[in-house]
């Protein structure tokens, strides 16, 4: 299974720290980038003394690991793999509860077309290169559904043959706690991308910052938006591909099959970047109607859609 993680968001180079001397010497900060839930990760710190600024990166990362070990499909050792191996997890926690809470959320305003319950099919869809039988489809369709999902304080429990994926929405949600913990340690400005990206205050230039729209990770940015505390997230359905065909990652929870794309790319702005993280997701298997309808039940949440033809949606 060859897979190109997901990342669809470029940071315009007039905003990158460092992208100037000038800049980068008028506000002094700090960068770093490394990988988190596979996917790239990029933090960069504006308008603090150099070792302050180093300082706080040492604790977003503490926080990234600690968020990792509970979220990961990657790691051995994470919350949600045990979760999936066990079908049980004993005290779950007040992040795992938060974030369980938002998937709720976010299933019913998307009519359910947001379901972390779909792992068992994303398994059987790469164990087959993204084209397994009816079979396989059945028998993982049998073991899905959100509702199933037993969750309280005390533990979440799955049904036999059950798993999750928190892909869809635990960047955002990463973002989120890493822009909260910047913020309460004093800083003012800066970018945080852990998957998505938050903006922080102003840019170095003093107005909004610049975030390039793309459908890949390589990709040349085709449009701009311009955000100051807020949220970007963008789900495209060929962001990963199972194997060499031209299954995408994206699956419909209702049919088990591959999403039939309304968008080429679907992009939500929010002031949380895990609600944008989600909406996104769920946006790509929606018609504009439906699209429309869901994002207004999110106060201050924007669209930028495109679909196959170059068309914009704007809500």
């Amino acid at each position: 299974m060859n897979l190109s993680r997901r990342r669809f968001i470029g940071i315009t180079a007039v905003c990158m720290l460092g992208a100037q001397h000038a800049i980068a010497s008028e506000n002094p900060g700090a960068r770093w980038q490394g990988i988190a839930l596979g996917a790239h990760a990029d933090l960069r710190l504006v308008g603090l003394p150099a070792r302050e600024a180093e300082r706080l990166l040492l604790a977003a990362r503490a926080e990234i690991e600690r968020l990792e070990r509970l979220f990961s499909l990657y790691r051995s050792d994470s919350a949600l793999v045990r979760l999936n191996a066990t079908g049980s997890l004993d005290a779950p926690g007040p992040d795992m509860l938060e974030l369980c809470s938002l998937v709720s959320a976010i299933h019913q305003a998307s009519s359910g077309r947001f379901d972390p319950s779909i792992q068992p099919l994303w398994i059987a869809y790469a164990r087959a290169g993204g084209a397994p039988d009816q079979k396989a489809i059945a028998g993982a369709r049998a073991a899905t559904g959100w509702s199933k999902v037993e969750i309280s304080a005390d533990r979440i429990r799955l049904h036999p043959g059950a798993a999750l994926t928190f892909n869809g929405i635990a960047q955002g949600f990463i973002t989120d706690r890493v822009v909260g913990l910047l913020k309460a340690e004093g800083l003012e400005a800066g970018l945080v991308s852990v998957g998505e990206i938050a903006a922080v205050g102003a840019s170095p230039g003093g107005g909004d910052w610049a975030i390039g729209l793309a459908d890949h990770e390589d990709g040349p940015a085709d449009a701009t938006i311009h955000l100051r505390d807020m949220a970007v997230a963008t789900s495209s359905p060929l962001g990963t591909m199972f194997g060499a065909g031209p299954a995408g990652h994206i699956l419909n929870p209702e049919t088990g099959m591959v999403a039939e794309a309304n968008w080429r790319r679907v992009s939500v702005i929010h002031r949380s970047a895990a609600i944008a993280d989600g909406l996104s997701t769920a946006g790509i298997l929606q018609s504009a109607k439906e699209l429309r309808a869901m994002v207004k039940r999110f106060p201050d949440a924007a669209v930028r859609a495109i679909d196959d033809r170059g068309n914009m949606l704007v809500v």
